[in-house]
């Protein structure tokens, strides 16, 4: 399917929806964090939710889960996903999945998988080869390199049609040039939306 991208580009011009009401619900791990600039931006969380009330995709991986926010709010536009994979990066930071699985079961009862480790494990790959997916988001700010494998692996999973929605594609260095180079090395076209950080859509 074609992505609408001047309906979503008109939903975000009008901000339909505040941040707030998205996100209120989800479960964070300091309240503090309700008051942060990204988590009230009107063009952030909303653009994933804009975006699910356009498409009828049925499967979804989110790169960079961390808790759940992002493809969350896709989900609640979105009434026909079955299938979904979240998958966080392990670092030395300390992360637990426990916030980002209750905030997916609040609103998606599907199929739910959940991987935390290294974009190179076997495992990890196992988890991602059980579908072919329709849509990948991709939430973080890593080094080139990473960037440059996740979405050439995520690429050669995706069904016909499948998109790529990277977020950071503006702000971050690192993020713009792996996107960049890696929409010319495939001969497509992004779609850059001028979101907080800069939300870039690809369609295979």
């Amino acid at each position: 399917m074609n992505i609408p991208v001047s309906e979503l580009q008109t939903k975000l011009e009008k901000q339909l929806i505040p941040a707030r009401i998205l996100l209120d619900k989800f479960r964070i791990i300091e309240e503090t964090s309700r008051q942060a600039s990204a988590y009230t931006d009107p063009n952030y969380a909303p653009f994933y939710y804009y975006l699910g009330s356009l498409v009828e995709f049925k499967s979804l991986v989110e790169i960079g889960f961390r808790l759940g926010l992002l493809s969350g709010c896709f989900m609640k536009g979105c009434k026909t996903l079955r299938n979904f994979f979240g998958f966080q990066q392990k670092t030395e930071e300390f992360y637990s999945p426990r916030l980002a699985r209750a905030n997916i079961r609040n609103c998606f009862k599907g199929n739910f998988d959940y991987y935390l480790g290294d974009i190179s494990d076997q495992q990890f790959n196992e988890k991602l080869n059980k579908h072919i997916w329709d849509v990948v988001i991709v939430n973080e700010e890593r080094d080139y390199d990473f960037h440059r494998m996740c979405l050439d692996i995520v690429w050669n999973k995706l069904g016909s049609d499948g998109l790529i929605i990277m977020d950071y594609v503006i702000n971050n260095e690192n993020c713009k040039k792996a996107f960049s180079d890696f929409c010319k090395s495939k001969n497509v076209e992004p779609i850059i939306f001028k979101t907080r950080y800069g939300t870039g859509l690809v369609q295979k």
